[in-house]
């Protein structure tokens, strides 16, 4: 990146994080009084609609991020074909792990802490695929955990033998 538009950059980081701090300040500086005195019901909505203004902030800011990151990776991938080929097989992978994961999670009975059935969900149509699709969901992440971290192991120790 030319040192133009790093210097660019930089300054619309530096504006955004400056609107982040001076929200987050009104958001939390703000001193209510006690229940009973007569101000405390302005002072809570005025507290209300400072954090309401931080949270509507971080939310655009992640929306624009979201889109932009997405725009360029997109673009990138058009730009390079060779890349496309890469991020086109890693969700072929994602997709067959996914795949092993939904077809082995169980979504049938849902036990509580401790061990009962909370809710017989083969009674409740509706609940018996909510609960598949979390069983697949927490599978999923144990798939790709376990995946993962024989992957950190296997870098760490091929880094350690060179």
């Amino acid at each position: 990146m030319d040192k133009k538009l790093s210097k660019i950059l930089m300054i619309i980081v530096l504006v955004l994080a400056v609107i982040g701090i001076v929200l987050y300040y009104f958001s939390t500086a703000m001193e209510i009084p006690a229940e009973d005195a007569p101000g405390y019901e302005a002072a809570k909505l005025a507290e209300s609609a400072a954090v309401g203004s931080f949270v509507n902030y971080a939310i655009i800011l992640l929306a624009v991020v979201t889109i932009a990151t997405l725009a360029l990776s997109l673009f990138n991938l058009v730009k390079k074909p060779a890349l496309l080929k890469k991020a086109l097989l890693s969700l072929g992978v994602l997709a067959v792990l996914f795949a092993i994961a939904y077809f082995t999670s169980n979504g049938d009975l849902v036990n509580d802490a401790s061990g009962n059935v909370f809710v017989d969900s083969r009674k409740v149509p509706y609940v018996a695929s909510t609960y598949k699709y979390v069983a697949t969901a927490i599978q999923y992440s144990m798939i790709l955990l376990v995946v993962g971290g024989g992957l950190f192991v296997y870098d760490m120790i091929k880094n350690i033998v060179k």
